[in-house]
């Protein structure tokens, strides 16, 4: 048994006969997990490859085995583990199982064993127990995120410090578990004793908080502003002690909504490369404020510099990011992560502005973004907002906007903008914001910018 997975093996032994998951069609105890995790173990005797510790595994799905059991089966074995979306393309696939040299991609068989299809890796790094996370990817190239095991298990400990997590709650795998956001669920139930409730993939987000009726969720905006158009979903959602918001910026005005809704709103700011959240706060004085999200947790620093850029220092941070030949270190020289965020510190409180990656000159004064959305969240009809720029003759770029919801038109948004923004900020052409891929939280940036810089695409869009 792997010395770094002990701790979550000791607490599912500790748990006993209490449920560690809650599924629509029953529970799973911790005794009856650890049981389930033996047989996966001696199975893993007849796999094709013969796997040792160190070695990468891949995992891939949408199946509860394939994000619960499976990962801590290759954890207690010594193993990496390479979390794969299940949204992602074949090609993309391979070209990410070739960069973590994954020995073997790890399946689920209908009869309830674990299968495993081998891998011509050529990456022969060697990875104490672990992950790799890959980064979202929308404004550059995804990365392959590294964290030891115990990193994991001490962000769990300070979210549940911070949510005081106990036995008697019940937390909804909300997010996708190939994401940090869903990923650090899992060990947040195994270290505080809580239920991990685990709805089928089919089912909608509303219907999975009538069902598990759970104490804690963790939501990014997206789902958020979906939810509070459904009463039912806002009487659960009301129902809970905590929803931690995340995985992005959430608007002013969306906060607003929730918090006069009674709903028991938290922010939290963090990154895949933090190991979850490193700042946060359930104060609604604070959780109202534009761009406020809190005060970095015990242990954890956040630094703003001369510039806004953030940065964060903590026991969680990221091992580094795999390369083609190793880990290549994240850090800078005082041991700090560069996040690539703007912000600014308030008294303590850290205000996140937005990424500097995102701001763009438009005839010499700068935009972010951000700014922009928010504002348009703000208007009447809004459901979601994505402004990104394009090309100008006279201006060097202007904005556009990529915009969601009912009964919308360009002249009505204009005129609410120009209340509130410069009239430099305010977008030159008004797009319907595409439907994503379902599943897929967070906004393609890449492919929106690509879409509106290029005429043949943008003269496919439809125009508010």
């Amino acid at each position: 048994m792997d010395p770094a997975a002990a701790p979550l093996l000791a607490a599912l032994q500790d748990r006993g006969s209490r449920p560690f998951l809650a599924r629509a069609d029953g529970t799973v105890s911790g005794t009856a997990m650890l049981a389930a995790m033996d047989a996966a173990r001696t199975r893993a005797a007849a796999l094709p490859v013969a796997l040792a510790p160190g070695d990468v595994v891949a995992l891939r799905g949408r199946h509860g085995a394939i994000e619960i059991a499976a990962p801590l089966t290759a954890w207690s074995m010594g193993l990496c583990t390479h979390l794969i979306s299940a949204r992602e393309t074949t090609s993309s696939v391979d070209g990410l199982l070739a960069r973590s040299g994954a020995r073997m991609l790890l399946t689920y068989e209908s009869s309830g064993a674990f299968g495993g299809i081998p891998l011509a890796g050529t990456n022969t790094i060697n990875l104490p127990t672990g992950t790799l996370l890959v980064t979202s990817g929308s404004r550059a190239a995804p990365k392959l995120v590294y964290h030891r095991l115990e990193k994991h298990i001490e962000s769990a400990r300070a979210a549940a410090a911070f949510l005081e997590l106990g036995a008697e709650d019940r937390l909804l795998l909300s997010l996708p578990a190939w994401h940090v956001g869903g990923l650090s669920l899992v060990f947040r139930a195994l270290v505080s004793g809580a239920v991990l409730c685990t709805p089928p993939p089919a089912m909608k987000l509303a219907e999975a908080l009538a069902t598990f009726r759970p104490t804690q969720v963790s939501l990014v905006a997206t789902q958020l502003a979906r939810l509070l158009e459904d009463v039912e979903a806002v009487a659960h959602l009301r129902a809970c002690r905590t929803v931690l918001m995340g995985g992005g910026p959430t608007p002013e005005s969306l906060r607003g909504a929730a918090l006069d809704a009674g709903i028991p709103l938290a922010m939290g700011y963090g990154a895949t490369e933090t190991g979850a959240f490193v700042a946060a706060s359930r104060d609604p004085a604070i959780v109202r404020r534009d761009d406020a999200v809190g005060p970095a947790l015990p242990g954890r620093e956040v630094l703003v510099d001369g510039s806004g850029r953030i940065a964060v220092r903590a026991p969680t941070l990221l091992d580094g990011y795999l390369g083609r030949t190793g880990l290549e270190t994240a850090l800078d020289a005082s041991g700090a992560w560069p996040s690539g965020d703007l912000g600014t510190l308030q008294g303590g409180v850290l205000h996140v502005h937005g990424r500097a990656d995102r701001v763009f000159i438009s005839g010499g004064e700068n935009v972010q973004p951000e700014e922009i959305e928010d504002a348009l969240l703000g208007l009447a009809g809004v459901t979601e907002a994505v402004v990104v720029p394009v090309p100008d003759v006279e201006f060097g770029q202007r904005p556009v906007a990529f915009v969601a919801g009912e009964g919308l038109s360009a002249p009505t948004l204009d005129a609410g903008l120009r209340a509130e923004l410069a009239g430099f900020k305010t977008p030159d052409i008004y797009y319907q914001l595409p439907a994503r891929p379902a599943g897929q939280l967070k906004p393609d940036l890449l492919r929106l910018t690509a879409m509106a810089r290029d005429a043949l695409a943008a003269a496919q869009l439809r125009r508010l």
